[in-house]
């Protein structure tokens, strides 16, 4: 059996029934109670590199933005979306150089040498590991390279190969590589279909009986044994819809997939000292579709709040708009348009950086503990229990009817503690989420989010109203 899949529940089970096992339990969940990630003592811990660009704080980029229109107005746009840094394309040193005179960083494609979807072929692995210091463009502008999307775990090997020759060149740029999401299939996954049986037999509702999230999990582990990134990165797309008999647009349930996806990739981030990207659903093909699972147009500034603050209280560093100009959904959903006209994706995405951009530098100065839910049954995309929480005395004490998300962090100096509270009912329920927080008296408490920044001198009883899709970051004084 692998001891290292067992969860929480299942280290409980045995100590009821088996006294004799409770010093392996302690050895097998650690003093804190929270469950090992698969990969173990084998997973690499990241080496925390120094950047061109600010890596304490919350980034905010898109992707991917057509390089060949250059000009300071398209650039200037980028800027007014509130975003730091796009991420694809073919830059062009014109590009660059508006970038870099604006104050937006790049993660190109094939500004040095090619990237690669899925496979990465013998020669663009050799290209990379023959490139010198002399022969790599470090443009002022450019924050990395753009290596591959979404490749199988039989391509980590290779790539390994790839990142150690990148950290040799010793450019302070990021190799970018970005996972497949939880829904991909096995065969892009490129694990075996294998799961204990006897972990079917004695946990029948647990996550870990489900073959999707196992081989998941083992995906991630294969990851986090053989590549030293200080990151992980991730496209999740979960918000869907539908057409209508009458023709009108309506938005269905979330993937059922979505939260338990950013919780085994938060613990993993969490485990091994790396920082956790998500590429969030900025677009979407569904009108004209009447596919119920359509991923949807997302053009309110709802839509992007809630992928955002759930990303947040995940402990995400970077978040990421898909798509922002170009890409693979309808052009009409895109924050630009093919001829470089902001649509009203891009205002929503505007709305939404407007409310966190405030405090994504304090955000920076919190690590990531744990994330839980508030009222389960009511929030979107939770068909499984999330294994990445923690001990209730470490929660707040927190009052509501609505389903909620609240991630928990610790300042990285001093005592002081911070949340992040998230409205995850149901986008198309249009819920407007209400809670009482008792913080602790004396402590100092400010709440930031909906354009404002609220301060509580003493602590003590705090109503929210949260908005559909809403949230707030919250800091507690030690």
């Amino acid at each position: 059996m692998n001891w290292e899949m067992i969860p929480i529940r299942m280290a409980e089970f045995l100590r009821r029934c088996f006294p004799c096992l409770t010093a392996l339990i302690v050895t097998l969940t650690g003093a804190s109670g929270s469950v090992m990630f698969l990969a173990g003592d084998e997973a690499i811990q990241a080496t925390r590199r120094q950047y061109v660009y600010d890596n304490d704080r919350l980034l905010l980029g898109a992707y991917c933005f057509d390089p060949g229109d250059a000009s300071s107005a398209q650039v200037g746009y980028i800027k007014e979306a509130g975003l730091d840094f796009v991420v694809g394309g073919y830059p062009t040193e014109a590009y660059l150089d508006e970038c870099a005179r604006q104050g937006i960083g790049v993660i190109g494609s094939g500004y040095n040498l090619p990237s690669a979807y899925g496979n990465i072929a013998q020669s663009t692995a050799d290209a990379w590991q023959t490139l010198t210091q002399a022969g790599y463009k470090a443009h002022p502008a450019l924050w990395g390279d753009d290596m591959i999307d979404e490749p199988n775990a039989a391509q980590f090997g290779k790539m390994a190969g790839m990142l150690d020759s990148y950290d040799q060149l010793n450019t302070q740029r990021l190799p970018y590589i970005n996972l497949f999401p939880m829904y991909a299939n096995n065969e892009q996954l490129g694990n075996d279909p294998e799961i204990s049986t006897a972990i079917q037999l004695l946990l029948p509702s647990s996550d870990y009986a489900d073959p999707q999230v196992d081989e998941y999990k083992r995906h991630v582990a294969d990851y986090l044994r053989t590549l030293d990134t200080d990151y992980i990165s991730v496209d999740i797309y979960p918000l869907h819809g539908e057409i209508r008999a009458d023709g009108a647009a309506a938005k269905t349930e979330s993937s059922r997939s979505w939260l338990r996806n950013l919780d085994i990739l938060a613990e993993a981030c969490r485990d091994t000292g790396r920082d956790l990207w998500v590429i969030t659903q900025a677009a979407g093909n569904l009108y004209g579709v009447t596919d119920p699972g359509s991923m949807r147009y997302c053009d309110e500034t709802s839509d992007q709040l809630q992928q955002d603050y759930a990303a947040l209280a995940f402990g995400a560093k970077a978040i990421i708009y898909a798509c922002y100009q170009g890409g693979w959904w309808d052009e009409a959903s895109h924050m630009l348009s093919n001829a470089g006209a902001r649509q009203a994706t891009y205002y929503a995405v505007q709305a939404a950086n407007a409310q966190i951009r405030p405090f994504a530098q304090l955000y920076g100065q919190y690590d990531y503990r744990g994330t839980y839910a508030v009222n389960r049954t009511r929030v979107a995309g939770l068909k499984y229990d999330l294994y990445n929480g923690l001990p209730q005395s470490e929660q707040l004490k927190l009052q509501s009817k609505n389903g909620l998300l609240v991630g928990c962090f610790q300042a990285k100096t001093g005592g002081g503690k911070a949340y992040v509270i998230a409205n995850l009912e149901e986008l198309g329920e249009e819920t407007t989420a209400a809670l009482t927080v008792n913080f602790p008296a004396g402590k100092e408490v400010k709440v930031y989010g909906g354009g404002t920044v609220k301060t509580y001198s003493d602590g003590g009883k705090v109503n929210f109203s949260l908005a559909p899709g809403d949230g707030r970051f919250v800091t507690v004084g030690e």
